[in-house]
């Protein structure tokens, strides 16, 4: 069993220049099956254990999702996805990079019953630590994801620009947002069903959101957050105070100017043509 999970995570998924040149243009992709059908289930069961496991840690952002982070520290089946060739190299394909590094990992749960309010537009840069532009999130629903349950809505293009950066998820990003989509006749990529299994990806700088998840069912998601490996981080000290947090806990011991590599951020090599 271990073995055909592996094989299957090492599998290259099969993307095409199409595909590249739209996430470069737009900032984000959906892509169907990225975790192959088999493997599901078992993922699913284990960041579902796994986030329990992580409880006492868990984060409620304005009662949109919660989320638990690093599952792969403490699980096998997650690590195996979390080092897995094939996403990562889905990622390093879409950046234009030679390989990439794990920033973190996260649950994405968001209950349902209209209990799991909508996410507002915001734009993930503001939280990250380091000097790249080389940035990217895998966003997979673990169960089917309707429109309905609140899988993302994504702004085209948006990935170009930091107007956003500056202002935490909150009603006033999502204000910000909206007011630069209406003045600046920006497009809206709206939310599309999802399977199990199928991923979305988007630059830390693409403006995102999610509505509200008005069905029976909790939503269940996981994502996986990636950087060009050659990454370093800023000679300048983070600017706002989620930035020096992340840049503490996720990079311990790096140092300003200095690669962002550390042992919670493994490299993960895929075979090149």
């Amino acid at each position: 069993m271990v073995f055909n999970t592996r094989f299957a995570l090492a599998e290259d998924y099969d993307l095409c220049q199409s595909q590249v040149d739209e996430y470069q243009n737009n900032g984000h992709i959906l892509l169907r099956n990225v975790i192959p059908e088999s493997e599901v289930a078992e993922l699913r069961t284990a960041v579902l254990r796994t986030h329990e496991a992580l409880k006492a840690e868990e984060e409620d952002f304005q009662k949109a999702f919660r989320i638990t982070q690093n599952l792969w520290e403490i699980n096998d089946t997650v690590r195996a996805h979390v080092l897995s060739k094939r996403y990562a190299g889905i990622a390093a394909k879409l950046l234009g990079c030679r390989d990439v590094r794990i920033y973190h990992d996260l649950t994405f749960f968001k209950e349902g019953l209209g209990k799991g309010k909508a996410t507002p537009w915001h734009q993930d840069g503001h939280y990250w630590p380091l000097d790249t532009e080389g940035c990217i999130t895998l966003w997979v629903p673990l169960i089917d994801c309707p429109v309905d349950m609140g899988p993302m809505s994504f702004v085209s293009g948006s990935h170009l620009n930091k107007d956003a950066e500056h202002l935490p998820i909150s009603d006033e990003s999502d204000e910000y947002i909206r007011n630069l989509v209406e003045n600046e006749n920006l497009t809206v990529a709206p939310a599309q069903h999802m399977n199990a299994g199928d991923a979305t990806f988007h630059s830390c700088w693409t403006y995102h959101a999610a509505a509200s998840n008005t069905t029976e069912r909790t939503r269940i998601a996981f994502a996986i957050a990636y950087y060009d490996a050659d990454a370093m981080v800023p000679i300048q000290p983070p600017t706002n105070e989620r930035r020096a947090a992340n840049l503490a806990r996720w990079f311990p011991g790096a140092v300003p100017g200095g690669p962002a590599a550390t042992e919670k951020n493994p490299a993960v090599p895929f075979p090149h043509d």
